[in-house]
């Protein structure tokens, strides 16, 4: 066993003998994931996002993107928006009856931290805002030109922004609320990686924010219309491609393991909460008998496992492949 592993070993079983001790740093690791998610998605949303350049607004997805039609509807009406005011308020109304269905059909500390998240979301929006911390940030100089005046830059670093702050919601355990949410739930169900079900979602939301555009344009023209789904489509593409870049956990791969260890079967799942398959094999040049261990486990769990099957037979030769989706009963950490 190397010296990261014996560490962690220690680290462990010091905790499992200090249950409050483990409970605390349970609790700081949640708030960790959910306030620095909410602070990377505020930075993206005012920075990149809202700011009005060439009378252009790009539309984000989820609960902030109906927050951003709502808003986009009152401003019809004669009201104004400062400072996010309506998105801030909105995006946490928004997000009630969502988090009381994560709260029955999901987990309990899901939910609590994850509200944490969208009340933390709203008032970093709100304090962004306010000070210009986030437009300060938006008008860097890339060249002779500012950020905020390529609307290609701030479509990357929005996506960039919301994705990462997904991700590492989803990472710690929990979400950013709103259709995060719906689409945690279904890709748990279903054991698929989540971006392509926060795409779909979000094509609906674009097309109706981008309706309104046209409609409340000055000029009216489809071509505005055109031009505000083709950019928000690009945003979701970016954000999905992140999340699923960080998000490893429901991606799934398969390992493939052929040793001359008879054990080797039983020693991969009395570490992991997997099954495993063993076939009878024979070496075509050595003759000798062989064992081929077919294994389903998590992206993130192969590099233990061959690990381990190192330690056992140094000589195992294995192979890793990845999988588009898995039927069966695979296991899945419960959410707490």
């Amino acid at each position: 066993m190397n010296r990261n592993s014996t560490l962690i070993k220690r680290i462990t079983d010091f905790l499992y003998d200090h249950y409050l001790l483990k409970q605390i740093l349970e609790i700081f690791k949640y708030l960790f994931f959910a306030i620095s998610s909410a602070v990377i998605f505020a930075l993206g949303f005012t920075a990149f996002i809202t700011p009005h350049v060439d009378n252009f607004v790009l539309a984000t997805g989820g609960v902030s993107g109906i927050s951003q039609i709502i808003a986009k509807i009152v401003e019809l009406f004669g009201v104004t928006n400062e400072n996010n005011t309506i998105q801030s308020i909105f995006y946490t109304v928004l997000n009630i009856p969502l988090i009381v269905f994560s709260f029955f059909f999901i987990g309990k500390k899901f939910t609590i931290f994850t509200a944490i998240n969208v009340v933390a979301t709203s008032i970093f929006v709100k304090v962004f805002s306010n000070t210009g911390v986030a437009y300060n940030f938006a008008t860097v100089k890339v060249g002779e030109n500012y950020m905020l005046d390529s609307i290609l830059i701030r479509i990357i670093f929005a996506g960039i922004c919301t994705g990462a702050s997904s991700a590492l919601a989803f990472v710690g355990n929990i979400s950013c609320g709103g259709i995060d949410i719906v689409t945690y739930y279904l890709g748990s169900k279903k054991g698929t990686q989540l971006g392509k079900y926060n795409a779909i979602i979000n094509g609906f939301i674009f097309f109706t924010y981008s309706l309104i555009c046209v409609v409340s344009s000055e000029e009216n023209t489809i071509g505005y219309g055109a031009m505000s789904i083709l950019y928000s489509c690009l945003y979701s593409l970016i954000v999905a491609l992140v999340i699923d870049l960080i998000n490893l956990k429901n991606k799934k791969v398969r390992i493939e393991i052929i040793t001359t260890a008879a054990n080797m079967g039983d020693i991969l799942i009395s570490n992991f909460p997997h099954g495993a398959t063993i076939e009878h094999a024979q070496g075509v040049y050595s003759k000798s008998e062989k064992y081929v261990v077919l294994m389903t486990v998590s992206s993130n769990e192969y590099k233990r496992i061959a690990f381990i099957a190192k330690r056992v037979d140094p000589h195992a030769f294995i192979s890793v492949f990845s999988l588009v989706r898995v039927y069966g009963n695979f296991y899945s950490k419960p959410v707490e």
